[in-house]
């Protein structure tokens, strides 16, 4: 989950769809919070404009109610030391306290359920590309190459792994270049929409993304309403546009429960019964596009590898006179749609006791059917 723009409800999305996706699968579901604990303001503020002294910025491990005590770098040391899948979920669910419906939450940070105060952005440099990506204050670094890596033997102990990768986020471009399904959160306004479009293909085609004959990058354009009422028919015909170019769209409605000035935990049953219903659907979007990737690099290969040795099923093979004569013989058969075996015809599958006007045929003397 990730957006253009900054304060778009990224966190407070992410949050809400792994708590929903918890609900309804039998199989655990792990969130990874890449919240660095600041971000940068140059460069970085939102399209639509907003107040600067809005409580905003919170961690996903302070939305859904998790401690967050096992960090990514605890799994890349897990990693090295060569753990089983089955360790690593019981280290990370198991250390876990206050979690809101078992959703297993990752964080990049071992503050990251703690409240922290904005600090100075770095000055203006070269960076490198594996360079420690989280502040110096913080007790454990990870690299990109550390996060590629941990997010590859997450997917081997989880069947659904979300990542929560804000705007300005160090670490969110490594996130998406390894994520199979991109969901864009965007406010409902004009110009948020419009800002979007404009730089929607320079997102798509960013160094690190699928090749277009790969079918590109995946993306679910997820629409948040920011405030009560209804849209302006700019805003309207911005998602329209919007929708052409996603692979899905999902709008969601505004809820007042989840506004994050109230510093409260997500609550799922609190919420406003649209509200459950959109965030449920998004959900079902998000599942279904990975199952139809996923069935896409299945059948890859047996259409760009070996042809098939054995008959093909599509194949109608030739279609043979039946001699055999009797009470269950019948006609024969030259139909090459519906082949029928010897020996059984289409009046065996009617019931011996039942009458029936096509089968009962006037006899003489014989009651009429």
């Amino acid at each position: 989950m990730t957006s253009l723009f900054p304060y778009s409800g990224t966190t407070t999305l992410a949050g809400v769809i792994g708590l929903t996706l918890t609900g309804v699968r039998a199989h655990p579901v792990l969130a990874v919070d890449l919240w660095p604990g600041e971000f940068p303001t140059a460069g970085t503020a939102p399209a639509s404009g907003g107040d600067e002294d809005e409580p905003r910025g919170d961690s996903l491990t302070s939305r859904v109610g998790s401690a967050g005590t096992t960090t990514v770098a605890d799994v890349v040391r897990h990693q090295a030391g060569e753990g089983s899948a089955a360790e690593l979920r019981l280290m990370i669910s198991g250390r876990r306290s206050g979690g809101v419906r078992d959703l297993d939450v990752l964080p990049v940070r071992p503050d990251a359920g703690q409240t922290t105060g904005r600090q100075q952005p770095a000055d203006d440099g070269p960076t490198d590309r594996d360079a420690p990506a989280i502040p110096s204050d913080a007790q454990q670094s990870v690299t990109p190459t550390g996060l590629r890596s941990a997010l590859g033997l997450l997917a081997h102990s989880y069947p659904l792994v979300l990542v929560d990768a804000p705007t300005g986020a160090p670490l969110t471009e490594t996130a998406v270049e390894a994520a199979d399904l991109v969901v864009l959160i965007t406010l409902a306004t004009a110009a948020d929409l419009e800002a979007t479009l404009m730089r929607l293909r320079t997102f798509r085609e960013a160094p690190g993304r699928r090749p277009a004959r790969d079918r590109g990058l995946a993306i679910v354009a997820a629409i948040v309403a920011p405030r009560r009422g209804r849209p302006s028919p700019r805003t309207r015909a911005a998602a329209a546009r919007l929708a052409r170019q996603v692979d899905s769209l999902v709008r969601i409605p505004y809820d007042a429960r989840l506004d994050p000035s109230r510093h409260t935990p997500v609550r799922i049953p609190r919420l406003r019964r649209r509200t459950r219903r959109a965030y449920l659907r998004l959900a079902a979007v998000a599942v279904e596009n990975l199952f139809a990737l996923a069935k896409a690099e299945v059948a890859a290969p047996s259409s760009v590898g070996e042809q098939p040795t054995g008959p093909s099923r599509d194949v109608v093979e030739p279609v043979t006179a039946r001699t055999q004569t009797g009470a269950t013989g019948g006609a024969t058969s030259t139909t090459a749609d519906h082949p029928t075996p010897p020996g059984v015809s289409f009046g065996d599958l009617r019931s011996p006791t039942a009458p029936s006007r096509i089968a009962g045929p006037d006899r003489p003397g014989g009651l009429r059917p």
